[in-house]
């Protein structure tokens, strides 16, 4: 995997939650343009200080996307440089939940995953004891994860696992 990115969304939910860490985990580096950067230090809070920690350490990196070819009118400014600079890195995967967004991400042929996926990932690498958890701090933030959006998830490894092994 040459880069992981992420859109505000994820960041601002994760570090709502104190869960901002599980990215450094996954992925060692993550990051986001400059755009999504200024949408996750928009509101003063705890959320803020962790993403802009996380950027003083050296983990989270802003990057500049490549110049705007005209951003497709359902996307944020935030939204579009986190597609434009996925498209700009090969082997990118883009951490993002708006539904229009994932949905030009998959038009555009780009590997993404949603929160809900990050928080499965952890839980199945032991470092959050459940996915299911960590979504229902998030919703108590105002950041809402379906549950049947986890066990659909849960579901689809489960089968992807059954079907390896046969």
């Amino acid at each position: 995997m040459a880069g992981v990115l992420s859109d505000a969304g994820p960041l601002i939910a994760l570090a709502g939650v104190e869960a901002l860490g599980l990215l450094r985990n996954l992925f060692s580096e993550v990051q986001i343009p400059r755009a999504v950067f200024e949408e996750c230090s928009a509101k003063a809070g705890l959320d803020r200080e962790r993403i802009e920690a996380a950027v003083n350490e050296g983990w989270i990196k802003v990057t500049a996307a490549s110049p705007s070819d005209g951003a497709p009118p359902c996307l944020g400014p935030g939204e579009w440089e986190a597609i434009r600079l996925a498209r700009a890195m090969q082997n990118s995967l883009l951490i993002v939940d708006d539904r229009l967004a994932r949905r030009e991400a998959q038009r555009l042929g780009l590997s993404f995953i949603g929160t809900a996926r990050v928080l499965w990932i952890a839980e199945q690498r032991g470092l959050i004891r459940s996915a299911e958890e960590v979504a229902g701090h998030m919703a108590a933030n105002g950041y809402r994860i379906s549950p049947s959006l986890l066990e659909k998830i849960k579901s689809e490894t489960a089968a992807a696992d059954s079907g390896s092994s046969s």
